[in-house]
């Protein structure tokens, strides 16, 4: 996902440290990932400019040699169908709706279509048990469908909800500027990567961590923990994944500043840096995986490997749901469901 300018910022730092010529400095690099997943984020960038901004088309692509890896290691085994089908999905080799075959629209298979009658929040959290609420997911290609989910799962969660409320501003040094912005419309704002101004939570929900906070304990963006007490100044949870699984630590309230965001203002926010991690984006699952998906596209993908990267976040069909709204164009069509895949794997030569 790192966009060819930072391969370029590495490759002249090495350069003057190790003071040497030769690419990154003489040293030898190893990158991971998948073309199919999602490239760099171009904003309102046209498919050749995010392509373009791709690692493929730095100056330093041309030393790579290219290792693939040919073994699924995520899916369960006598799953093949499933890896194929993914392989399929992400390399643009799967048959497009005949009616329209110039927008990408392909085929889901009927047992991962959930019915308009039946509730995504229903079918992915109903038969689980509290402790399994971590290893099951809903995705959506936006952050207000993500945030409206998680707060339905909320809902259905036993205990009495804690409301914290942040204390927004804008930086800036000028009154008049101020007054135009008042504090009710700041606190309407939730950007992305940042946390609501009405922050709704419970104990024993599952949180998700929005910020580096300290690297050595295993606090790091994406980490998701457990909620074993709500104090005024302090949230008190248990770390559920990786090495530090089982640890508990203290999360405090800090200063926020969304990283990247379309406001003509800086918004600084203080609240707790996280979010309930029921529901997430598409792009924020990236290298996870669960036991059970659900995919809920209100909207239809808009970016590169966006459907790829849902559907390889688990590891069999039976543990991959979809729901499309039917006002979508793609929906339902003669008794099968079709949705947008956005790729550009011809450009990428995947």
């Amino acid at each position: 996902m790192i966009p060819k300018h930072a391969l370029n910022a590495i490759d002249r730092l090495l350069k003057d440290v190790c003071n040497n010529n030769s690419p990154f400095g003489g040293k030898v690099i190893l990158f991971g990932g998948d073309f199919r997943q999602i490239l760099p984020v171009v904003k309102r960038g046209q498919p050749a400019e995010i392509v373009e901004s791709c690692i493929k088309c730095s100056l330093q692509w041309r030393w790579v040699q290219k290792f693939t890896l040919t073994e699924n290691m995520r899916v369960h085994n006598g799953e093949r169908e499933f890896s194929q089908w993914l392989l399929k999905l992400g390399s643009e080799t799967m048959p497009v709706k005949e009616e329209d075959p110039f927008k990408g629209c392909i085929e889901i298979p009927n047992q991962c279509i959930i019915r308009e009658n039946e509730s995504i929040v229903e079918k992915i959290f109903r038969d689980a048990d509290q402790n399994d609420y971590s290893k099951r997911v809903i995705l959506t290609p936006t952050n207000v469908d993500s945030l409206s989910i998680n707060e339905e799962v909320l809902e259905c969660l036993p205990g009495k909800v804690k409301i914290y409320l942040s204390a927004d501003q804008i930086d800036t040094d000028e009154l008049n500027e101020r007054n135009n912005f008042p504090v009710e419309f700041l606190n309407s704002l939730t950007p992305s990567g940042m946390p609501p101004h009405c922050l709704k939570l419970k104990i024993g929900c599952v949180i998700m961590l929005l910020r580096y906070l300290d690297l050595k304990a295993g606090l790091c963006n994406d980490t998701r923990m457990k909620v074993s007490a709500l104090q005024n100044n302090y949230i008190d949870a248990g770390v559920l994944t990786g090495v530090y699984g089982g640890k508990q630590v203290f999360i405090p309230r800090i200063q926020l500043a969304p990283s990247d965001s379309n406001l003509p203002f800086v918004l600084k926010r203080r609240q707790f840096p996280v979010r309930l991690a029921y529901s997430m984006t598409i792009n924020k699952s990236q290298g996870q995986t669960f036991d059970r998906v659900g995919v809920y596209l209100k909207k239809p993908c808009f970016s590169h490997g966006q459907l790829y990267v849902a559907c390889s976040r688990t590891r069999a069909f039976n543990s991959l749901f979809f729901k499309i709204d039917k006002h979508l164009i793609q929906g339902m069509v003669g008794g099968k469901c079709y949705t947008n895949n956005v790729i550009f794997s011809n450009v990428l030569n995947l």
